[in-house]
């Protein structure tokens, strides 16, 4: 979905802020502290419904008001497009998301990634970041996996809170035997979304390395890791494992612990790779996803991209932007006024620049 417009009214530092976006490559610039990360903080809230700075909305009011205000509006495959948030200081989050004036869910609006820093630091970092990342495209095309995992997380805290508890093993077998059949089904799906997810980034990564000589990226690869010991079903590695589990008060195996590890000619990525080429494969781990979503069913992508400027060294960043600019998916890139980002941006006639 191109967003065309975003309007913020008392967030965080903002009074009043009216933005209008291209709807292919957009570059919001301006000093430290001048709100850059707020704009993309907003979309994403109004997107995905809680804000990635803080589990506290409310600290997202302007602390001159006691209420703010976020909406965006766009287009979806030629259709009209439209969110609103709103929170004050006695009250919840407050959603309303259109499509042609009907009330929808955002997920059938758009797909939205966001990259911070923590997200470039993806491969070499915990497996909470791969697992949620694989997880939030497998659930945006596969919808019935969101409900297997949200009854398997169910399951899961009702074991955990009988390990915690110390209960007899009988009264735990109970929840392991569910817990084990709604793991296996969540597994098969976590499993067959990874190979096309594989497929889709392999010939990616091969053509830019083809392409563009980025010798770093030959023969790359990418495994799958299911949460618990390959030779052994899931309900008797949870049996196995019951007197641990009971030491540390939580399940210790199942595809909650699911991972993706991504190599190098047969090397982990995270042990060969400079820090910049970390970040940079990272990056277009992203801008392939686009490609990935569309295999199973024609949707807009939009990717908000923070900071990359202080992320990237010179040549890195050349190329980065060369190909964000590419993108075949509207882009929302933020970077600090006068820095090298933002005379790199000027070479790509595509982007609309945004002062702050």
């Amino acid at each position: 979905m191109p967003i065309n417009r975003v309007y913020l009214e008392n967030f965080r530092l903002f009074k009043k802020k009216d933005l209008i976006l291209s709807e292919d490559k957009n570059f919001i610039q301006g000093l430290n502290g001048s709100g850059k990360t707020s704009v993309l903080e907003s979309i994403d809230m109004l997107v995905n419904s809680k804000s990635f700075r803080t589990i506290k909305s409310k600290e997202c009011i302007n602390h001159k008001a006691d209420s703010f205000q976020i909406s965006l509006k766009g287009s979806f495959m030629n259709q009209e497009a439209s969110m609103q948030c709103s929170n004050n200081t006695n009250g919840r989050l407050s959603f309303s998301r259109k499509l042609n004036n009907k009330s929808t869910k955002s997920n059938a609006i758009l797909f939205l990634q966001t990259v911070l820093a923590k997200n470039l630091r993806m491969i070499e970092g915990e497996p909470d970041l791969r697992r949620e990342h694989l997880n939030n495209l497998m659930f945006h095309v596969k919808p019935s996996s969101y409900k297997k995992y949200t009854a398997y997380n169910k399951a899961l805290k009702q074991r955990n809170r009988c390990l915690k508890q110390k209960l007899d093993k009988s009264e735990i077998l109970i929840w392991t035997e569910q817990l084990a059949a709604l793991g296996v089904s969540l597994s098969k799906e976590q499993y067959e979304f990874f190979n096309r997810y594989k497929d889709t980034l392999i010939k990616s990564l091969k053509r830019s390395s083809a392409e563009q000589k980025l010798n770093f990226l030959e023969e790359a690869e990418v495994k799958f890791v299911k949460g618990w010991e390959r030779s052994k079903s899931l309900l008797n590695a949870m049996q196995e494992t019951v007197d641990k589990d009971l030491a540390i008060g939580y399940t210790g195996q199942g595809p909650h612990r699911m991972d993706c590890i991504y190599y190098i000619k047969g090397k982990k990525a995270s042990s060969i790779l400079s820090r910049g080429q970390l970040k940079l494969l990272i990056l277009l781990i992203f801008l392939i996803n686009h490609d990935l979503i569309n295999s199973f069913a024609e949707s807009d992508t939009v990717l908000l991209i923070d900071d990359l400027g202080s992320e990237l060294d010179l040549e890195n960043l050349e190329f980065a932007l060369s190909e964000i600019s590419k993108a075949p998916n509207q882009v929302i890139l933020t970077g600090i006024k006068g820095e090298e980002l933002e005379k790199i941006v000027s070479n790509f006639s595509n982007f609309k620049r945004i002062n702050l």
